[in-house]
C-alpha cells in the first residue's frame, strides 16, 4: 500500500494550488483526481476578474495551474475516491484503482452541476443536453439552443454561444437575471439572445437518439424548436465519499471548515467550492488551499 504524509483528493484551482504549497515545503504527499485538472474552471469560458490577468479561458488557467506543478514532480494519482477509513491517526483513501495511506487529507473536490431532473435527461448527455458551452458549443455552430439558469454562469455561456450558434434563448424561472450586471448588459445588447423570464423546462422532445426541441411552462406553454440545452442551475458538493468519516456539513452539505481550513475530523481539511462559505470564486479557491496547505505542514512537522 502507498503512504503519504498528506493526499490532496480533487485537482481544480484550490486543489492545484494546496499541490503548489506542498510541493514547495518539501512534503510527502499525493494529489488524486478521477476527471481532468482544473475542475469547474475547465467549463469557463473567459474568467476576467483574477488579478494579474486580464483575460483567460478556463481550460488555459487549469493547464498553466497543472504544468506548474507537474514541472515541480507532483506526484499525480487517477481514480475515483470511493471512501475514507480513519484508523487511529492513520487514514485510508479507497479508490476505485487502489489503497492509499495517509496522516492527512485536503478535500478539495469541489461542486458539480445540477441537473434538470427531467426523465429522458441522463440519456441525452452529448445529444442535446449540456452543461459546458466551452466544452461543446462548436458542435451547435449555426443552430439554435437554450441556456438554463440566470446567475453568471448561464451569462457567460450565453455569450459564449451567442458567437457560435444561429440563435440563444435563455430560460430563466424568476423575473429578472441574477448575474452581475456588466454580463446583463452585454446581453441586452447582443441580438441574438432572447430572453425567457419566469420559465422553465417542462419536456425535452427527441427524435432520432437526439434532442430535437423542448416544451416550457411560463406565462404560456411554448414550444422550442431547438437542438442544444446548455444547464446551467447552480451546483452541489461533491461529498458521496465522505458521508461514512462523520465530517460535519452545513444545510447545503458543504463542509464545515475553521480558519484554518479544518474540518471537526483531526487531520482532515477541506478547500475550495466544497467547503461553505459565501463567496465561489477562482481568487478565494486559491486563497483557501494555500491555507490548507499551510495547516497540513504545520501539523506534520509540528509532530
Amino acid at each position: 500500500m502507498l503512504c503519504f504524509d498528506c493526499v490532496i483528493i480533487g485537482s481544480g484551482v484550490a486543489g492545484m494550488t494546496a499541490a503548489l504549497y506542498l510541493k514547495r515545503a518539501n512534503v510527502n504527499f499525493t494529489l488524486i483526481e478521477k476527471h481532468a485538472p482544473g475542475g469547474q474552471i475547465n467549463m469557463t469560458s473567459k474568467i476576467e476578474n483574477y488579478p494579474g490577468i486580464e483575460t483567460i479561458a478556463g481550460v488555459d488557467l487549469a493547464l498553466n495551474m497543472f504544468n506548474q506543478i507537474s514541472n515541480l514532480g507532483v506526484d499525480y494519482h487517477y481514480g475515483n475516491v470511493l471512501e475514507i477509513k480513519i484508523d487511529g491517526n492513520k487514514k485510508i483513501i479507497k479508490t476505485d484503482m487502489e489503497e492509499i495511506e495517509t496522516k492527512t487529507i485536503i478535500i478539495a473536490t469541489g461542486r458539480k452541476a445540477r441537473e434538470l431532473g427531467l426523465e429522458n435527461e441522463r440519456q441525452l448527455v452529448g445529444r442535446g443536453i449540456s452543461w459546458c458551452a466551452t466544452c461543446d458549443g462548436s458542435l451547435y455552430k449555426d443552430k439554435d439552443v437554450a441556456v438554463v439558469g440566470g446567475g453568471n454562469s448561464a451569462l457567460e455561456e450565453a455569450l459564449y454561444l451567442s458567437n457560435i450558434c444561429n440563435k440563444v434563448y435563455i430560460i430563466h424561472r424568476r423575473n429578472e437575471l441574477r448575474g452581475d450586471q456588466i454580463l446583463q448588459d452585454k446581453i441586452k445588447v447582443t441580438n441574438n439572445i432572447e430572453l425567457l423570464y419566469n420559465s422553465v423546462v417542462d419536456t425535452l422532445n427527441e427524435k432520432d437518439g437526439k434532442l430535437d426541441s423542448i416544451i416550457i411552462n411560463g406565462n404560456a406553454i411554448k414550444k422550442l424548436n431547438i437542438s442544444g440545452v446548455f444547464i446551467n442551475i447552480g451546483h452541489e458538493p461533491n461529498i458521496e465519499f465522505v458521508k461514512n468519516v462523520g465530517i460535519d456539513l452545513d444545510e447545503k452539505n458543504n463542509i464545515i471548515v475553521d480558519k484554518e481550513m479544518k474540518t471537526n475530523i483531526d487531520g482532515i481539511y477541506a478547500c475550495g467550492d466544497i467547503i461553505s462559505k459565501d463567496l465561489y470564486q477562482v481568487v478565494t479557491a486559491t486563497s483557501e488551499g494555500a491555507k490548507a496547505a499551510f495547516s497540513v505542514q504545520r501539523e506534520i512537522f509540528n509532530k
